[in-house]
């Protein structure tokens, strides 16, 4: 999954370092004091870009350069923003900053200052910095440095700034952001170009979503360019990748050729062949191993899967759950310096990188007679990917192709949380470079059906006539569901599953009793996750004297709209199509009965899918329901933005139905 295979392979361009170079002062043309306050700064009483702003960025300014620490090459970017705030909804915006970051950078030498409107300064104090973790929309963590803006007012200028170290082996391109979580006057960018030492390479910039100014040559060698009027931006559920919505810009490092898309693809399609061919000798312990793992298996199918089960058995990610970093460490240590890894020395190891894991996949499936090629894929969850953006640096993903019944299949071994021959979601629907010595071509990868993530579940339930409600639920999720499921108990003792699912469960019921929790299948991608559990809510039911209000759909229950917006700026972006199963059955207090009966309902989503909410046959003890929804038949999981109004009608309509309340009486001759 990651880019290791090819990464080695890119043009080195710091082959060697100098003494001067290294000991070059790293802040060398960036000014490292705070810039004078101007009158017409102080004097603002109004936002620019955007009326509606409490706050804005009057400047955002980044140097951005390469430093060397020991022989390793740093990216450093040196942030520097100036906010002002002009009402108190500006205020409690500004208030609180939080710094995003991931494994690969580090965030340092944070400072902070508020000029009130009378002129005096706050500084901030050391530490008042610290780590914490954010949800961001849709569920996604993230890690910030966060720190609160001392002295803070409506009139004041806040001012903050920041040194970014990226640790990234791919110094050929740098991606630089544009937009803030608030509106930015001016965003500037001075770039400091490699030496022609180091390489003769000339650097560019490819703008997304955006039309920046041309880029500049200023003073001390840097190069700049800037942008006006960014609004702020504002996290959509559902949205695309950030990269596809939000204006930012990639700078490369390359020559100064226009590339023909089609020669450009043919030639690194030839040239993933031929160093997959160069890796992929097969030796007697790959040849053993392979005949192990598939024997008894009889069709093509059949022995693919059996290889994937056996490398999920026998080899593991570097980062995987359980690899501790001595294990770690021994591996990287005896990595050679100016090659891949071949298959044999993988196995041998039993960690690797994903790409290594599929390059093993690859020897072993060619050494039972099964045609392997490799496959580049681009990411989903990054830029959404087309053939004429011309560059591999898209194409981050390696994969293996084998030829089952004539055809092209794709399959990745780090998806070990999925059966055999299903791709991440992230890898689906998009184009991948299928490697060829004589044709490489781009081929679509598959996208899963709604069957494929199916979540079924049943609860066996007794309501009292205090309005509590008692009984068993199981659950069973298959695919991207359960992967999401694996993903997130991998690694935990069986213990700490248990609290997870716990936890996840007294959330939508605080007051609940959960016990005798089981779950199965969390370590086999092959079957469905399963889990059960016993549950006493007291109170789910609400009681008056003549009536007892009940929300049958027990798994909906606590559930949120999908979508709050009126409007939308973002196209629409599901992950995966999904398939729901549900089915209910209460258990009625004795002398109580429902009071009408519901008509079944059902919601057509045209070719896209369907939703039914079918209640059975009433009788005088049971009440039973049964719900299904089915989303993304056919594969359409991404919308225009023009096509929000009527998706949040859908989900509005199902948010409705699902909250679908029963009445029940007491029948005659009841207590």
């Amino acid at each position: 999954m990651n880019a290791t295979f090819r990464g080695r392979l890119l043009p080195l361009l710091l082959l060697a370092t100098s003494g001067a170079f290294a000991q070059e002062n790293v802040n060398a043309g960036i000014n490292i004091a705070w810039d004078p306050v101007t009158d017409a700064e102080r004097q603002s009483r109004a936002p620019v870009v955007d009326k509606e702003a409490g706050v804005e960025a009057l400047f955002w300014t980044v140097h951005v350069q390469d430093e060397l620490r020991g022989s390793d090459l740093q990216r450093v970017l040196y942030h520097y923003i100036r906010l002002k705030v002009f009402d108190e909804k500006g205020k409690e915006k500004a208030a609180t900053i939080d710094i995003e970051f991931d494994s690969k950078t580090a965030i340092l030498a944070i400072a902070a200052r508020t000029i009130k409107a009378d002129g005096s300064i706050v500084e901030m104090t050391r530490d008042a910095v610290h780590q914490r973790d954010l949800v961001r929309a849709g569920g996604r963590k993230v890690v910030v440095k966060s720190f609160a803006i001392p002295g803070i007012e409506p009139g004041a200028i806040v001012e903050y700034r920041y040194k970014e170290v990226r640790d990234n082996p791919r110094v050929l391109y740098t991606r630089l952001q544009l937009q803030r979580e608030y509106p930015v006057q001016r965003v500037t960018y001075y770039v400091k170009p490699l030496s022609r030492d180091y390489t003769e390479y000339n650097l560019g910039m490819w703008p997304f979503n955006c039309t920046p100014s041309p880029l500049k040559t200023e003073r001390n060698g840097f190069q700049s360019f800037s942008l006006e009027n960014v609004p702020a931006f504002r996290e959509e559920p559902f949205m695309p990748a950030e990269p596809n919505v939000r204006p930012w810009v990639l700078l490369v490092y390359r020559k100064n050729e226009q590339r023909d898309p089609e020669r450009y693809w043919t030639d690194v399609g030839r040239k993933s062949y031929d160093r997959l061919k160069q890796s992929l000798k097969v030796t007697d312990e790959i040849k053993q191993a392979a005949a192990e793992a598939a024997a008894g298996a009889k069709t093509e199918e059949e022995r693919v899967s059996a290889l994937l089960r056996y490398l999920w058995k026998h080899t593991r990610g570097f980062y995987d759950a359980g690899v501790t970093e001595p294990e770690r460490s021994s591996v990287l240590a005896r990595m050679p310096k100016d090659r891949m890894r071949t298959a044999a020395e993988v196995l041998k190891s039993g960690l690797g990188s994903a790409d290594e894991r599929n390059l093993l996949f690859a020897a072993m499936a060619t050494s039972i007679g099964l045609e392997a090629r490799p496959a580049l894929l681009p990411n989903r969850q990054d830029i959404l990917f087309d053939p004429r953006m011309a560059d591999e640096y898209f194409l981050d993903n390696v994969d293996m192709a084998v030829k089952i019944h004539g055809n092209w299949k794709l399959y990745d071994v780090s998806a070990n949380h999925l059966p055999p021959g299903m791709l991440s979601w992230t890898e689906e629907a998009v184009p991948a470079l299928l490697g060829d010595p004589k044709k490489p071509a781009f081929i679509e990868s598959p996208i899963s059906a709604p069957e494929d993530s199916a979540t079924r579940r049943t609860a066996q339930l007794t309501l009292s006539d205090d309005g509590g409600l008692e009984g068993d639920i199981d659950e069973s999720l298959s695919g991207h569901a359960a992967a999401a499921r694996r993903s997130d108990l991998d690694g935990e003792s069986e213990a700490r599953q248990q609290e997870i699912v716990k936890e996840e469960i007294i959330k939508t019921f605080p007051q609940a009793d959960v016990s005798g929790i089981v779950l199965k299948c969390i370590e086999d991608p092959i079957e469905p996750v399963q889990l059960h559990y016993h549950i006493k809510v007291p109170g789910y039911a609400t009681r008056t004297a003549k009536r007892i209000l009940l929300q049958p759909l027990f798994f909906q229950r606590g559930s949120t709209p999908l979508f709050t917006a009126a409007d939308r700026r973002y196209p629409i972006a599901f992950r995966y199509p999904w398939k729901e199963s549900d089915e209910v059955v209460v258990k009625l207090p004795p002398g109580w009965v429902p009071d009408g009966v519901l008509v079944p309902r059902r919601l057509d989503f045209g070719k896209n899918g369907y939703y039914s909410l079918t209640p059975a046959a009433p009788n005088r003890t049971e009440l039973v329901m049964k719900r299904e929804l089915v989303f993304g038949d056919g594969g359409s999981v991404s919308f225009d933005v023009k096509a929000y109004p009527q998706l949040k009608v859908i989900f509005d309509t199902i948010y409705g139905r699902d909250g679908y309340a029963i009445a029940l009486r007491q029948s005659e001759g009841g207590q």
